[in-house]
Formats: structure tokens, C-alpha cells, sequence
């Protein structure tokens, strides 16, 4: 199987996806961005230091996008491996319905 992030949008929209698979993907992908974020932070540090203005605006700015894209990223691709079989099945039908 491969990745599809398209297949994991359509998911996410879709309302036959449990809430619970929903945000079960979003937990993960969140504690995924925490991680990397926390991984970060020594470099971030010495960023800061050497630009001190700059450093640390532009820190915030990818920080906070990271923290909000980030976990919807990594949902979306996780999401096919966590919905319900039968409902993945179903929607990646329909939507092979709609291309052909």
C-alpha cells in the first residue's frame, strides 16, 4: 500500500470516519511535532544567539506554523492506517468511481 495523503483528506472530511481514529492521528501527529520541536531547541538556541532579532522572529513564525500544520500533516497520512478498514475501503472506491 502507499501513501496518500489525498485518501487521508478525503477521511478527515468524511463523516463515516470515527471521531476517535480522527483524533487519535492528531495526537499522534502532534506528539510527533513535539518531539521534533524539542529536538530543535539547541539549534534554535544558538539561531537566536548569533541573530538576535531575527533569530528569534523568524524562530516563532516556523515554530508556530510547524505547530499547526505539522500535526494535520502527519494526521492525514496516518489516517488510512487507523480508520476502519471497511470504511478506507469504501471511500478509496468511491473516489476511484469519480476518476474513472
Amino acid at each position: 500500500m502507499t501513501i496518500s495523503p489525498r485518501l487521508g483528506l478525503k477521511l478527515m472530511r468524511d463523516r463515516r470516519v470515527p471521531i476517535r481514529s480522527k483524533l487519535i492521528a492528531l495526537g499522534i501527529g502532534a506528539a510527533t511535532v513535539a518531539g521534533i520541536e524539542f529536538l530543535q531547541l539547541p539549534a534554535e538556541g544558538i539561531m537566536a544567539a548569533l541573530l538576535p532579532f531575527v533569530g528569534v522572529a523568524g524562530d516563532l513564525a516556523v515554530d508556530g506554523a510547524e505547530a499547526v500544520v505539522g500535526p494535520f500533516v502527519i494526521a492525514t497520512l496516518l489516517l488510512p492506517k487507523i480508520a476502519p478498514f471497511d470504511v478506507v475501503n469504501q471511500i478509496r472506491a468511491e473516489a476511484d468511481r469519480r476518476t474513472a
